[in-house]
């Protein structure tokens, strides 16, 4: 379907390369995957922050696996406690929607992205872990492998599983709509306001591209985020936090939600 106003929002439906002649023909070094996928492993863990390195609980069971390698990031893949992969996932839709690229061609299925998001509404408990449901299309990415829409949604059985998860370590946690967009320093009090109206309560920049891929590409995403600051726009407050142990928190919920599908 082409529209003549805005190259974004068209959508051709034949836009499905073939994936197979570009990647055995690229550099890429998929056979190191062979012996996951001779282990039967089809679950990743995307990790966004940094300092993976100082997750020590999490790292002691790490084995790196493959290594992503773009024209300008290098991101380690590591097998982590013979169960799941745990790749560290580059900023932004476009690099991270190649690597779910990569990982879906060599077989994995169900992705749950972890890291932090904005918060866009006052927060009374940072605490509280955010669920997205839905992400607010403000990006790039999903208009490529999606007809134009406001919103996309991730996946009901991953957020089921992380909801189950949760609950049972008494985690708190909310359900809800995030904001995606890829300006970050264009969060005006206006555009704030106007996703706010719509249900957002936190900002980031890959969920939407990501769901979308997923969705595409027949595969499972959801992830789990929790709020590293607040913007309304005008003031800024960051959050005070020990970083270390709500990242290794993070990844073992996901790594759990993860394996309990299979349950």
């Amino acid at each position: 379907m082409k529209n003549e106003s805005y190259p974004i929002t068209e959508f051709f439906s034949d836009k499905v390369p073939n994936l197979e002649a570009f990647f055995a023909n690229g550099k890429k070094e998929f056979w190191m995957f062979d012996g996951i996928k001779k282990m039967g492993i089809d679950k990743c863990v995307f990790f966004f922050p940094r300092h993976f390195e100082e997750l020590k609980n999490i790292t002691k069971k790490c084995e790196l696996v493959y290594e992503f390698k773009s024209a300008s990031t290098i991101s380690p893949i590591y097998l982590y406690d013979n169960k799941v992969l745990i790749a560290l996932a580059p900023l932004g839709g476009p690099a991270v929607a190649n690597l779910m690229e990569e990982l879906i061609y060599v077989g994995i299925k169900y992705f749950i992205g972890t890291g932090t998001c904005g918060a866009i509404v006052p927060i009374e408990n940072y605490d509280t872990y955010l669920i997205p449901k839905l992400a607010i299309r403000d990006e790039g990415v999903s208009y490529h492998y999606l007809p134009a829409s406001r919103t996309v949604g991730t996946s009901t059985l991953l957020q089921n599983s992380l909801k189950s998860t949760l609950k049972a370590h008494g985690e708190k946690f909310v359900s809800g709509t995030v904001w995606t967009t890829d300006a970050l320093y264009r969060e005006s009090p206006e555009c704030i306001a106007a996703r706010k109206s719509e249900g957002a309560t936190g900002v980031e920049m890959e969920t939407a591209s990501l769901a979308a891929v997923a969705k595409a590409r027949k595969v499972e995403y959801a992830c789990l985020l929790y709020y590293s600051d607040y913007n309304d726009g005008i003031t800024w407050e960051t959050r005070i936090y020990d970083r270390v142990p709500i990242r290794e928190e993070i990844i073992n919920l996901s790594v759990e939600a993860l394996l309990n599908i299979n349950k």
